[in-house]
C-alpha cells in the first residue's frame, strides 16, 4: 500500500521529467542543425544506449556464472 507521501513524490518526480522533456525539445527546435547532425546524434544515442544495455547483461551474466565471487584458495595460510 502506498502512502500519500510516495504518491506525492511520484507526482513531483512526473511533472519534473515533463518540464525537463519539454525544455529539452523546445531547446533542439529553437537551435538550428542540419539533417546529418540530426542522424549523427540518433546514431550516437542508439550507439550509447546498445553499449549501456550490454554492460548491463554482462554484469548480469558475470553475476549469474559466478565470477563475481570472492576469490579462493585451497592452500593453508603460513604461520
Amino acid at each position: 500500500m502506498r502512502t500519500n507521501n510516495q504518491w506525492r513524490l511520484a507526482a513531483v518526480l512526473a511533472v519534473l521529467l515533463i518540464v525537463a522533456t519539454w525544455y529539452c525539445i523546445a531547446v533542439w527546435q529553437a537551435t538550428p542543425m542540419p539533417l546529418y547532425g540530426n542522424i549523427i546524434l540518433g546514431v550516437a544515442a542508439i550507439l550509447v544506449l546498445v553499449s549501456g544495455c550490454g554492460l548491463i547483461a554482462l554484469m548480469f551474466y558475470s553475476h549469474r556464472k559466478g565470477y563475481d565471487e570472492p576469490a579462493r584458495s585451497n592452500r593453508t595460510t603460513r604461520e
